[in-house]
């Protein structure tokens, strides 16, 4: 049987490592056609939080520059042999468009739902592929040319909503599906929301996940995929006309309450804790509070992905992967930039 990281931890059994296989630089040419629309990435942490024996996904960062590191073919190649796990962001800032859309489903009647979305996807001439997951599945539509992502929503969320499939968020649903893109638009420089990129080892079990239709090795998985119909955008428009997104189901953006700000003309130095909810507890040397990037996504809904340091207030880091540079936007306080 295997161990996942929710086994209890005072077992302290070891996890079984991941198998690692052999990948050619055309399997690496062939994931990256499919799936990579921008060079912004995330990497799963192989080691659980120690609070919440999560596996969180956080940005890679240059050790000279701290600026986030580029994806490349030698990563993607790590990601499919297995030694490491990355995450990708569906929309590209610049065109606003995606590659791929996927749709996220880790709840009871998870399955079931997927398989209604896949069955309802075929009546329409689309083609979707069922990955397994740890708690559910991943359904992934590949498009021909990157699409836009709010037609892509708009399309997806009432293909759901004429099923009565639940959509995570929407309405104040706990469970439910998620859509990626999760955004309809980002701003210059913003990212969005990552999701595990397919046929990777999920490190919380160190256990690899196939797509359903296909054999269970690299080169049979990327076969199916390449040969799997593309959404072209002629098609989406037609699906998609004249529909909206009902106001009711729309997530309503996410509000942070926030402490009175001391305005002392000599307090010059910035202090995270003078923008974010009350910490909800105190651990480690460090209190937990709400992510302030996390929460204007509509994520961190426990309240303690921000890990604060009780000594040094200018220590802070989401456990999530969301940055300086993000957390200190969602607070209207970015961070100046220095000029040579």
């Amino acid at each position: 049987m295997s161990v996942t990281s929710d086994q209890p931890r005072g077992l302290n059994l070891p996890k079984p490592q991941p198998p690692i296989v052999p990948v050619t630089a055309e399997n690496v040419r062939d994931w990256w056609a499919l799936f990579v629309n921008r060079k912004a990435y995330t990497r799963q942490s192989a080691n659980p939080h120690p609070e919440t024996g999560r596996h969180y996904h956080y940005q890679p960062k240059n050790k000279d520059s701290g600026r986030p590191l580029e994806l490349d073919p030698a990563t993607v190649h790590k990601h499919l042999a297995g030694w490491l796990t990355i995450g990708l962001y569906a929309i590209n800032s610049q065109s606003q468009r995606c590659k791929w859309i996927a749709i996220d489903a880790d709840y009871e009647e998870a399955f079931f739902d997927l398989g209604k979305l896949k069955g309802e996807l075929e009546l329409d001439g689309v083609s979707a592929a069922l990955e397994m997951s740890r708690r559910g599945g991943h359904l992934w539509i590949l498009c021909e040319q990157p699409l836009l992502a709010e037609q892509c929503r708009v399309y997806i969320y009432n293909v759901a909503l004429r099923l009565g499939v639940p959509i995570k968020g929407a309405a104040g649903l706990r469970d439910g599906i998620e859509i990626f893109p999760r955004q309809d638009r980002l701003a210059p420089g913003e990212f969005g929301n990552a999701l595990r990129g397919p046929l990777g080892v999920h490190r919380a079990n160190n256990h690899r996940y196939w797509f359903y239709d296909a054999g269970s090795d690299i080169n049979s998985q990327l076969a199916y995929l390449k040969n799997l119909k593309k959404l072209t955008e002629a098609e989406l428009t037609r699906l998609s006309l004249g529909m909206t997104i009902p106001d009711e189901f729309l997530r309503k953006p996410t509000s942070i309450e926030l402490p009175p700000r001391v305005l002392d003309p000599n307090h010059k130095q910035f202090s995270i804790l003078d923008f974010v909810q009350k910490p909800r507890r105190k651990a480690s040397g460090n209190y937990y509070t709400q992510c302030p990037s996390c929460a204007q996504a509509g994520n961190d809904r426990a309240g303690d992905n921000l890990a604060i340091s009780v000594s040094d207030s200018r220590k802070y880091k989401c456990w999530a992967g969301c940055t300086k540079e993000m957390i200190r936007a969602a607070v209207g306080q970015p961070i100046p930039i220095r000029r040579p």
